[in-house]
């Protein structure tokens, strides 16, 4: 008998889920709000459903009889995720660990609670109140919906003339119209990209993350395995290990983002779900030899994934494409390249593109792997810079 698979999400970012599932034998029915979503084509039952509208997600679940359920990417996706498992008896973390690790206001009383080292900040539900916590913490803050995702709605404002942009458009950006007013923290940015099996927090890949200059703050690349000293590493996977017990993260996967001041990781992000991009789908394998999507499959399917981290001595890197300007994409030249390197594009040719004011302004990622953190750094953001990407204004 087919065993099926339910993912939530079919656009772009969930084609590796989408294609690792087909190729565990498993069935795939995928659920997108956008008809034309990219992994329609890939999967063998599709239906046009927004992800959010879990009532309707679960009488689909029903009538196909999933095994399991699962997404990647999406924070918002996965409280569909836990609701439709919960209903189903399917494996998954629990509905409220799903609501309080998808709002940024949320994770930041339960982490201040346990102790977790985090940026002072104020929820926000009126514009009024943000202003008034804006004038409270003092500039500058970083002002963020609470329950955005892909760098949607986050902005820096550190002038009295940018404040009411900066409420506008966080508040613009969160479904529930609440934001978050945070204290601007400076030091280098890391990532940790976690796998959590029968309540243990497996740390996979520890990433150094680049981003745009204010006021947007959007990741740019990554380099990893971390430079980072070795006892600064050891604090950000207790840290990291420590947010999955105070969130209650059980199982799955968790994406943590911290910036590290003064030697201590101060929690900015935490998506309970697998991130986004080549860290995920060729970083892991390929360096730790770990297929972090196999595993969160088969935990949804209430499998015991053995997880052996193994990490073979090489690093590597991805650069994400941006233009200047806004206009129409018209051309993309890639240079001829010494390394060999991986390519994703996000956009298609004809398609309006701008400045980088969220991670959904991206063009493609490149992704390298080598010897060496520095060289394998290096040559990504060469490589990167080499690619001639025309815009029609």
């Amino acid at each position: 008998m087919d065993k099926w698979l339910m993912v939530l999400g079919a656009s772009y970012d969930q084609i590796p889920m989408l294609t690792a599932a087909r190729g565990m034998g498993l069935k795939v029915v995928a659920v997108d709000g956008d008809r034309e979503a990219p992994g329609r084509a890939i999967s063998d039952e599709f239906h046009a459903i927004d992800v959010m509208h879990s009532a309707e997600v679960l009488q689909v679940a029903r009538s196909r009889g999933i095994a399991g359920i699962a997404t990647m990417v999406s924070n918002l996706g996965m409280r569909t995720v836990a609701e439709v498992a919960h209903e189903l008896g399917l494996p998954a973390i629990s509905p409220g660990a799903a609501r309080r690790a998808t709002d940024k206001s949320s994770i930041k009383t339960v982490l201040q609670q346990a102790g977790i080292p985090v940026p002072r900040g104020i929820g926000c539900s009126r514009p009024e109140e943000a202003h008034s916590a804006i004038r409270s913490l003092g500039l500058p803050v970083m002002v963020k919906p609470a329950d955005g995702t892909k760098g949607r709605g986050i902005s820096l404002v550190d002038d009295a003339g940018r404040v009411e942009d900066g409420v506008v458009h966080a508040f613009r950006w969160s479904p529930g119209k609440r934001v978050i007013v945070e204290e601007l923290v400076h030091g280098p940015t890391v990532g940790a990209e976690c796998l959590i099996v029968d309540g243990e927090l497996i740390p996979v890949l520890i990433t150094d993350k680049y981003n745009t200059d204010p006021p947007w703050f959007v990741t740019l690349g990554l380099t990893t395995p971390t430079r980072l000293p070795e006892e600064t590493c050891r604090l950000v996977e207790e840290t990291a290990a420590a947010v999955a017990r105070a969130l209650e993260l059980t199982m799955g996967a968790a994406h943590i983002d911290m910036i590290v001041q003064e030697g201590i990781p101060r929690v900015i992000d935490v998506g309970p779900r697998l991130a986004s991009g080549p860290v995920i789908f060729e970083f892991a394998p390929r360096l730790m030899s770990v297929d972090m999507i196999e595993c969160v499959i088969r935990m949804a399917l209430g499998e015991r994934p053995v997880v052996e981290k193994r990490w073979n001595g090489r690093y590597g890197a991805s650069r994400f494409l941006i233009v200047a300007e806004r206009g129409c994409m018209y051309t993309m030249e890639f240079p001829a390249s010494p390394v060999e390197f991986s390519f994703f594009p996000y956009r298609e040719l004809g398609c309006p593109v701008g400045p980088p004011r969220t991670d959904k302004d991206r063009l493609g990622c490149i992704a390298i792997t080598g010897d060496g953190y520095h060289k394998t750094s290096e040559r990504a953001t060469q490589l990167a810079a080499a690619i001639k990407v025309r815009v029609a204004g």
